[in-house]
C-alpha cells in the first residue's frame, strides 16, 4: 500500500513538473548573429561565455517575394571554418521582407510556404550542426520569425505563426515585435506566442535628414514603452539592445544634402561633416558632406535599461539580448557595461 502511494505520488509530481515551461522562470542572456557565414572563433567563445550567454539568435535565412506563391529562400547561413557553439543554445531565425506577406489571401499558399520554411531551415541546421559537431535535431525547442508586420498585414503573418506551430509542435514558435507594435496593440494586434523579442532599436527613418539617432533614442523608447501598455502586454519578452552602429551617408550639392545612404565606417557615434574631400570605403566623398553614425553608446544603453527596468513589470520580461555580435562594438562598449545591460 505504502509502494502504491509513493508511486502515485511520484506520478502527480512528474505530471506537474511537465505543465511547467522550459526556462519559465529563468532570465536569459542572449546575442544575435547576424551574418552570412556563422563562425565562432575561440576569442568570440570566451566573450559569449565571459557575458553569461547563454542563447544564440542566428539568422539562417530571408524569406523575400512579392508574393507568398513567389516567395524565395534568400542567402542562407554557410558554416564558417570554426563554429564553437557546443553548449550554446541555437535558435533559428528568419527574416521575413515585409512585400512578402501584402496581398495574401490562399490559405493553401500560406501553409505550402510554412512547411518549405521549415523544411528548409531543419536542412540548414543540419549542415551547422554537423559542422559544429553537435548532435544533430529533428526539431527546434525555440523558432524566431522575424517580421515588421502592419495592420493590412498581421492576420497573414499571425496565421503563418500558426502554419510553422503545427510543422512544429513541440517547438516555441516566437517573433519579433516592433517598438510601435508594442505601443499600439489594438491598431497592431498581438502575435499568437507566448514569448517575443522587443526590438528596442531603429526607432526613425535613417533617410530623415533631420533625425539625430536612428538606431537608439532614449526620448523615443519613453514615447513607445510606457506604463499602461507594459502593464496589459501579455506576452513575455527578451528585450534587445542595439550595440551596433550605422553610418548613413548625405552628400551635398552646395545648397542641400541629399542622396542617404548606408557606408561603412568606424566613426563615433553623432554627427560628422566632412572639413575635406575623401575616399572613404572606396567612395569619394566630398567637403561639407555629412555622415551621421547612428548606434547604442553607453550612456545611452544605459538609460534606456533603467528605463524599461522602472517601466515593463519584471514577470513580462524573459530575458535580455544583445544585437549582434560583433568584437569590435563589444570593445567598444566595455564588457562591464554590457554586463548591467544584460542583468534585471
Amino acid at each position: 500500500m505504502r509502494m502504491i502511494t509513493i508511486l502515485l505520488l511520484c506520478i502527480v509530481t512528474c505530471a506537474s513538473l511537465s505543465c511547467v515551461r522550459p526556462n519559465e522562470s529563468e532570465h536569459m542572456r542572449s546575442m544575435f548573429y547576424w551574418r552570412t557565414v556563422f563562425s565562432v572563433d575561440s576569442c568570440e567563445r570566451a566573450t559569449l561565455d565571459d557575458l553569461g550567454i547563454t542563447t544564440l539568435y542566428v539568422r539562417y535565412l530571408d524569406v523575400q517575394g512579392y508574393s507568398v506563391e513567389g516567395a524565395r529562400p534568400q542567402e542562407p547561413i554557410q558554416p564558417g571554418d570554426q563554429l564553437m557553439i557546443k553548449g550554446l543554445s541555437i535558435v533559428p531565425t528568419v527574416f521575413i521582407v515585409p512585400e512578402t506577406l501584402r496581398n495574401a489571401s490562399d490559405s493553401g499558399q500560406l501553409r505550402s510556404l510554412a512547411r518549405k520554411l521549415v523544411r528548409f531551415m531543419l536542412e540548414i541546421d543540419t549542415v551547422l550542426q554537423s559542422a559544429a559537431g553537435c548532435p544533430l535535431r529533428t526539431t527546434f525547442p525555440r523558432l524566431l520569425l522575424d517580421y515588421d508586420w502592419t495592420p493590412n498585414t498581421r492576420l497573414t503573418f499571425f496565421q503563418l505563426i500558426r502554419y510553422v506551430q503545427e510543422q512544429l509542435p513541440s517547438t516555441s514558435v516566437e517573433s519579433t515585435i516592433r517598438l510601435w507594435q508594442y505601443r499600439n496593440p489594438n491598431l497592431a494586434g498581438i502575435p499568437p506566442v507566448h514569448r517575443g523579442v522587443l526590438m528596442c532599436y531603429n526607432m526613425e527613418n535613417y533617410a530623415d535628414q533631420w533625425t539625430s539617432n536612428a538606431v537608439a533614442s532614449t526620448e523615443l523608447l519613453k514615447q513607445y514603452i510606457r506604463p499602461e501598455s507594459a502593464e496589459s502586454y501579455p506576452v513575455r519578452l527578451d528585450i534587445a539592445y542595439p550595440i551596433f552602429r550605422q553610418s548613413v551617408h548625405f552628400a551635398t550639392d552646395g545648397s542641400d544634402w541629399s542622396y542617404p545612404r548606408i557606408v561603412h565606417t568606424t566613426l563615433d557615434v553623432g554627427r560628422h561633416v566632412l572639413p575635406n574631400d575623401i575616399i572613404l570605403g572606396g567612395e569619394h566623398m566630398r567637403a561639407g558632406d555629412v555622415i551621421r553614425v547612428d548606434g547604442g553608446t553607453v550612456a545611452v544603453l544605459r538609460e534606456m535599461h533603467d528605463h524599461i527596468m522602472r517601466t515593463i513589470p519584471r514577470d513580462r520580461i524573459a530575458g535580455t539580448s544583445l544585437f549582434s555580435l560583433d568584437t569590435n562594438e563589444i570593445k567598444r562598449l566595455g564588457r562591464s557595461e554590457l554586463h548591467s545591460l544584460l542583468a534585471l
